[in-house]
């Protein structure tokens, strides 16, 4: 039944409902945003609802395929009766129109028999023959092939049962699992001066990048180590993780520098071979930023790092970036954690922070080394690593020289083509 409200208590009552109306509102908008928050996450909202259109702005010029400057193959199209209703009533030819396509040819393997001049030397006393460019001695394939499965293998990742499917579905040839491991083989050593060449190149390198990651051979754990600059990348495959591996095989470092992750054996490396280290700054925010995520001291060493980083980023004295290093490891940290990695950073490493303000060539992150193990890392992913000790060592050997290439050439095929053929 409805009340009759008095006139004194009518503007009072009016007030309330409008609250009630407010809150109804602001509690259907709540539940609105609970749904919105419980919804799963690969359920997209609907394109009218989203805040940002898809596309470029208007008025922003079109970017489209250049049309290739060359034309390799010509074909005319001649229309003798209608594609619609099939009818032979048609007119004389009213315009042509044009359209240009790329496209790959019909490939199939060509089998090439190849003979030989052989003739006495009077000079060597034995018999000569031509140098045969086009193949590896003894092997059955040519080169190209042969680097073909290469870059299937090692650049594009693609498992060994796949490549043989391929390569007969595209060009009709036929080889079997075991022959991509042995035209693997046959390359390595073919290309072994130009390994030992790169093996050189790299110790005696002023600045490297070095870096490691598991792999496994025949089901053992075992350690891919990059060694790498902006021209060359060098693997091993090693057993241990320790300074020896990096020590034997650098040997003496005097005067050079290493960029690294902060593993101990890095700073071992240094003590042993006289080289100085520039210390990962990635690493170094990345650990302060998880501390500073678990304690709360840890928050003003995060910012400081940032801080101090972005300066040296920009070029700053090296003198007050170190004085900027040194306030932070004058504070008192209640946290052993903390303590741990300041005590870490603004002692141990103090001198390592910034080698990169006074060098250029020598980078502020590691990255370079991180970027060179990702595609050993998507290998190992795939293949579980390698079935044997001289597996490992080919893949090691094939992916410094594959990464080597493609580093200094725009045509790696032709590239390692020139390399086998010349000798190097």
């Amino acid at each position: 039944m409805k009340q009759e409200v008095c006139g004194k208590c009518r503007p009072f009552f009016e007030d309330l409902l409008k609250e009630i109306e407010q809150f109804k509102k602001r509690v259907e908008e709540l539940e609105g945003k609970i749904k919105e928050k419980s919804k799963p996450h690969f359920i997209k909202d609907p394109i009218e609802t989203r805040s940002k259109k898809t596309g470029q702005k208007k008025g922003h010029e079109g970017i489209s395929r250049k049309t290739p400057e060359t034309i390799d193959k010509i074909i005319e199209y001649q229309l003798t009766e209608c594609p619609e209703c099939g009818g032979h009533n048609l007119s004389d030819v009213q315009e042509e129109r044009e359209r240009v396509i790329t496209d790959i040819p019909e490939q199939r393997a060509i089998n090439i028999l190849i003979t030989l001049e052989r003739r006495y030397c009077k000079d060597c006393k034995k018999m000569a023959e031509p140098k045969i460019e086009e193949a590896l001695p003894n092997a059955r394939f040519g080169l190209r092939l042969m680097l073909l499965v290469l870059i299937m293998k090692l650049d594009s990742r693609i498992p060994s049962n796949k490549i043989t499917s391929l390569l007969e579905m595209l060009y009709n040839v036929k080889i079997s699992d075991g022959e991509v491991y042995v035209i693997l083989e046959q390359l390595s050593k073919a290309f072994g001066s130009y390994y030992d060449e790169l093996v050189k190149k790299i110790k005696e390198a002023l600045v490297k990048n070095v870096d490691e990651t598991s792999w496994r051979t025949n089901g053992k754990n075992r350690w891919l180590w990059i060694f790498i600059n902006k021209e060359l990348a060098l693997f091993l495959v090693r057993v241990k993780r320790s300074s020896e591996v990096p020590k034997v095989f650098l040997g003496n470092q005097e005067g050079k520098t290493t960029v690294n992750d902060r593993l101990e054996a890095y700073s071992q490396l240094a003590k042993d071979s006289g080289s100085v280290q520039q210390i990962c700054w990635t690493h170094l925010l990345r650990n302060s930023k998880d501390l500073a995520e678990h304690y709360k001291e840890a928050k003003y060493i995060h910012k400081r790092m940032k801080f101090i980083y972005k300066k040296a980023k920009e070029g700053g004295e090296k003198e007050k970036l170190l004085n900027w290093i040194d306030l932070i490891g004058a504070k008192v940290y209640n946290s052993h954690e903390v303590f741990k990695f300041v005590k870490a950073i603004c002692r141990k490493h103090r001198e390592d922070l910034f080698r990169f303000v006074d060098n250029p060539e020598v980078d502020s992150t590691n990255n370079r080394a991180e970027r060179g193990l990702r595609q050993a890392v998507v290998i190992r992913k795939i293949s579980n690593g390698s079935r044997s000790e001289k597996g490992a060592d080919t893949t090691a050997k094939l992916l410094s020289i594959m990464q080597t290439v493609k580093m200094n050439y725009s045509n790696p095929m032709d590239a390692m083509i020139g390399l086998l053929q010349n000798g190097k």
